[in-house]
This record gives structure tokens, sequence and C-alpha cells, in this order.
């Protein structure tokens, strides 16, 4: 009733999933783990000009990621939530094909169905988040490809060389889109370049794989959910995929996906975190970033003889947030002075060229 009385859309998703007031027998069949709160997803709604470019899925995913915490499961009901201009055209036969089309988008984010037209997103299920990763992936390769475009219009195919940033200013620096293209960057930053970036994680893993005893199938498995990272991927929830394997080929897993906080040069960073610009978002992970535990924190992997292991346990956050950390700074706060504390995510070819012109315009 409660249902019903917010939308008819609404009632019909809860009436399939209930029992009275418990979850019905077919549901908790269906669910790994029946036991929390139910999320729905009602609908999705994007202003036309943003319509067409697969930007429902990926952030109805990153909304469902974030609200789902507490919920054994997502329930959602393809439909139209909205009519064309002229309503003639909305025959039973278009209102199917659309239904199908909409079901099939859910599914590439983890929905599958369930029962008259309901689908339903198992969250204790690992696939739902390798689903949500690809997607990333694909919006990231579409945005590329748009300021690409979009640089190509504007600059008539002259690539621009960016300013310098100014501490006093706090500007941002659009950055080179590669790192051989930098200007007048130290030869130790470029020697940096194949430590630091994300273009090199497979090739280090693939070199660290190719002169080890691991298990061909292990090898594998690390080298696939390696290509699928992207620098927005929480690597926390990737880890989960190489549990299982042998803890060298772990450690070497997350050492091709991230750097040591000791290998880069955050002074002029942390004494002006206005300079950080696109390495803002970047992640940062150690064993005891927040200092919420006794004892400093550690790098991961075999950096730090003290190190962990990457897992759901491994704080994260950004580096702004690690810059501006205030205690974890301080002489007895959690930084471990040997690795620093802390690993980054590894860079994109454009944040890496960013870091290397601010470094090259603030010499220590």
């Amino acid at each position: 009733m409660v249902a019903d009385g917010e939308s008819g859309d609404l009632e019909s998703i809860v009436s399939t999933v209930l029992d009275q007031d418990e979850y019905s027998a077919a549901f908790e069949e269906a669910i790994e783990c029946p036991v929390g709160d139910l999320l729905i997803l009602d609908r999705v709604y994007l202003a036309k000009p943003w319509r067409g470019f697969g930007l429902g899925p990926v952030l109805a995913a990153e909304a469902i990621r974030r609200l789902s915490g507490g919920c054994c499961a997502v329930a959602a009901e393809p439909g139209m939530a909205e009519w064309p201009d002229n309503r003639d055209e909305v025959t039973d036969e278009y209102r199917a094909v659309a239904k199908q089309k909409i079901g099939a988008l859910w599914e590439s984010v983890g929905f599958l169905p369930f029962q008259d037209g309901v689908q339903l997103l198992d969250t204790s299920m690992q696939e739902p988040l390798d689903l949500l990763d690809r997607r990333r992936a694909e919006l990231m390769e579409l945005s590329a490809a748009y300021q690409k475009y979009h640089r190509g219009e504007s600059q008539a195919g002259t690539a621009a060389t960016a300013p310098a940033p100014s501490a006093a200013q706090g500007a941002v620096v659009s950055a080179p889109e590669s790192v051989q293209h930098i200007p007048s960057v130290p030869g130790l930053l470029r020697e940096q370049a194949a430590l630091l970036t994300a273009q090199t994680s497979l090739t280090d893993l693939e070199k660290d794989c190719a002169g080890s005893g691991w298990s061909p199938s292990e090898r594998a498995t690390a080298l696939n959910v390696a290509a699928h990272a992207t620098h927005l991927t929480d690597l926390r929830e990737l880890s989960v995929q190489v549990s299982d394997l042998h803890f060298g080929l772990r450690d070497a897993w997350a050492a091709a996906l991230t750097f040591p906080g000791r290998f880069v040069d955050l002074g002029p960073f942390r004494e002006d975190p206005r300079l950080l610009g696109p390495l803002a978002d970047v992640f940062v992970y150690g064993t005891n970033l927040t200092g919420r535990l006794q004892g400093r924190s550690h790098s991961l992997g075999g950096d730090c003889r003290h190190s962990r292991h990457l897992g759901r346990q491994t704080e994260r956050m950004t580096l702004a947030e690690l810059v501006t950390n205030g205690p974890f700074w301080e002489w007895n706060g959690p930084s471990c002075s040997f690795c620093c504390g802390w690993s980054g995510q590894r860079l994109t070819a454009a944040q890496y060229a960013y870091y290397a012109t601010v470094l090259s315009s603030n010499p220590r």
C-alpha cells in the first residue's frame, strides 16, 4: 500500500519481490544472501543532449554503488520513463521494444531477469563490480575521444604548449597528451614515467610473470584483472579477484597498478594544494592513512617490509585529502619514514605530464 501510494511502478516491483511483509521464496532463492534492505532503481532521467552515449547505465551503476550499503539486492522494472511527442506512435510493439532495450542496458551493469518483468542485481556478487569497471573504461574512452576531437577543432590540429603553473594563482595547467611530449622535463622524470604511469602497468606485470614460477593460470588471471583497471577503479574491490593467487603474484599485481609514495615529490603540492589540478583525484592507498590504528601507515606490496597485501581492509583517500592531512605528515604521525606510508594509483599520461610540468616549473 505504501509503494502504491508512491507510484504504480514501485507497487509492481514491491509486489513481485515481497510476500506480505517478507521477501518471497523466489527472491530468497535468486539472491545469494537475502538479508538486508532492498534498493529500488525507479527511473533514470538524462537531459536530451546527453542521450545516446551510453551514460545511463554507468551513472546508474555509480549511484547504486554509493547507495546500496546494507542492501542485499537492487530491483528495477525496465519501462518507458517518458513518452515521445507523438503519443500515437506508442503501440504495444513500440513499448515492448523500448522495454527490451532498457532491460538490456540494465543487464550491462549486472541486473538479471527475475519475475514479471522485474530485474534484480545481487550486491554480494563480483560481476556487477566488474561490469561497472568496464562501463567506466568505456566512459573514459568516450571522454578521451571527445577531448581529442575538441582539441582538434579548437586548435586546428596544433598542440598547445601548457603554461607554467603559478603558485600564487593556483593555476591549473592543461597537460600535454602523452609523456613523450613533455617540454623541459629533467631527465630523471622520464625514467620515473615508467614507474608512475598506468601505460606501463601491464608491461611491468608481464615482466614479473615471465621470470617467475607462478602457474600459467594464475598469471593469466592476474594479467586479465589488471587489464580491467582504470584510474577510477577502486583497486581494493578488484583485489578480490586475485586474493587466492600466490602472495608474490598478488604483490606484483599491486605493484603494477600502483607506485610507492617515496617515488614522487609532493613538496610543491603540500605547499600549495591548489597546484594539484588533475592530480587531486588520484587515489592513494595505505595501511593507516587516517591514523585510526596503532602504528605506522605503510605502502602496498613489497616496497616496505611492513607492508600488507592490497585488500578491502586497505585505507584509501584522494591525493588532495592526503596532501592536506596534517597529522599524517607530522613527526609522530602514522607515516612510515622508509616507504612514506602510502602508494598511489598509477597516473594517466595526462596526469603524469601535468605532474612533471609542475615539478619542472618548481625546482627544488
